[in-house]
């Protein structure tokens, strides 16, 4: 089947041309799909819009007199359906070059996930994402995988004792008594015994297998295919997994000898399970896989300041205080994103935020939330000491209508707050020392 690949952005809208016509795609805000390929969209949203399922939801389905629309919310991936819909879904980032937006986006976008904590894409290849300047993501995902698999396998492929059970002719490891007179009252010349075999067909080879085939009908790459099926012959000996919740509840990577296998691991149970930081269900997908934007931004900006706070003993997502008290035990944990500490004080508290402020919007409070202020200024009053106040940032995205640090907000006293934008088309390490020289 000829798939059909679209890309938009998060807060994008999604519409059919059956209903408006053949309409050109001419931006990442707004895409016309074939009807069929928006029906089975729409549908695999409605599956998952349970309102008893936890969390937020990635979509908004919604419409205009008769006309159906679909809203993408602040998540980024790709879906594909079992129609052929191949869709990207990219954050809004607000570059100068207006040059090929998708593939600026889409490299500044993998640049981030690489820092994404406990996930496997720390191992996606920047070399190659250059060569590549508009390479679908599935298919770098898809690369990871197998450049991750590929070097494990050349130690050798892994191997370990496996307990089998068998009526053999003759007597091998230990013999089954009440199943051997079962099976061999008439039978004097075999004997149904129990023993090891050492094996490739341990669960997480046949996780493998499994995801390898997967992925060999999900790739259109031809050297991603060429790297499946040479993996795939030296697995020939493997059996498929044909119980995955079985199998990966049997591997144990925090065993020694596994421990090397957790992120190919990790990306197994991403494309076997659908299993991002949502899961998803339902006959109309292939493969879905989806993360929520808020937490990739954080994780990145936390990288940034662990590699350019020189001189700052930095803690991220610090467990230090809570809220109130409350029968004696302290309540609601406070995790500021990251605590810079300089000399015995809280000198920073940063929060990251990704959401789309507006400098001019004074008497929308710039579209900053009440329960951010809030949130931070619990922080200042619980890091604070009686020599020193902390310093206090939020941090959000730029965007045109926000390029510039806001005004100071003063809680009281000397507990401040500076609002700051980030600038992905500037220099980061210039932004990450500015920021920590407020």
């Amino acid at each position: 089947m000829k798939k059909a690949f679209y890309t938009i952005c998060e807060y994008g809208v999604i519409r059919s041309k059956k209903d408006y016509g053949e309409i050109e795609d001419t931006s990442l805000k707004e895409i016309y799909l074939p009807n069929t390929h928006f029906d089975s969209l729409f549908q695999y949203i409605a599956e998952n819009q349970d309102e008893s399922q936890d969390g937020e939801k990635p979509f908004t389905l919604f419409s205009k007199g008769k006309k159906r629309q679909i809203k993408v919310k602040n998540y980024v991936g790709v879906i594909e359906t079992k129609q052929g819909l191949h869709l990207e879904i990219l954050p809004k980032i607000h570059l100068n070059k207006k040059i090929n937006e998708k593939a600026a986006t889409k490299a500044i976008f993998l640049k981030m996930l690489k820092h994404l904590k406990n996930s496997p894409f720390v191992n996606i290849n920047q070399a190659h994402l250059e060569t590549q300047k508009d390479f679908p993501i599935l298919e770098v995902f898809i690369k990871s995988y197998i450049t991750e698999l590929e070097e494990k396998l050349h130690q050798g492929l892994k191997h370990d004792y496996i307990i089998h059970q068998e009526n053999v002719p003759y007597l091998k490891g230990k013999l089954k008594i009440t199943e051997n007179v079962k099976q061999n009252y008439a039978n004097a010349a075999h004997f149904f015994c129990e023993f090891s075999n050492y094996s490739p067909n341990i669960p997480l080879n046949k996780i493998i297998k499994k995801t390898l085939i997967k992925l060999l009908h999900l790739s259109n790459n031809y050297q991603n295919i060429y790297h499946i099926n040479k993996i795939l012959s030296h697995l020939t000996h493997v059996k498929i997994s044909t119980d995955i919740q079985k199998d990966f509840s049997k591997i144990n990577t925090s065993n020694r000898l596994l421990k090397k296998y957790d992120t190919i691991v990790k990306w197994s149970t991403i494309f076997l399970m659908n299993q991002s930081f949502t899961n998803f269900k339902g006959d109309n997908l292939n493969t879905a896989i989806l993360f929520p934007m808020e937490r990739i931004f954080e994780d990145y900006i936390t990288h940034l300041f662990k590699k350019y706070g020189h001189g700052y003993k930095i803690k991220t997502q610090d467990k230090s205080y809570f809220l109130v008290k409350h029968q004696g035990m302290d309540k609601f944990g406070l995790k500021p994103d990251i605590v810079l500490n300089k000399a015995e004080n809280h000198e920073k508290l940063i929060d990251a935020k990704w959401k789309l402020l507006n400098e001019f919007a004074i008497k929308r409070n710039y579209n900053i939330s009440q329960a951010d202020m809030y949130q931070l200024y619990a922080y200042g009053k619980k890091y604070s000491t009686s020599q020193n106040e902390p310093k206090l940032i939020l941090l959000y995205p730029s965007n045109p209508n926000f390029t510039k640090k806001l005004d100071e907000f003063i809680y009281e006293g000397e507990l401040k707050l500076e609002v700051v934008p980030f600038d992905f088309n500037q220099d980061v390490r210039v932004q990450i020392e500015y920021i920590i020289g407020l």
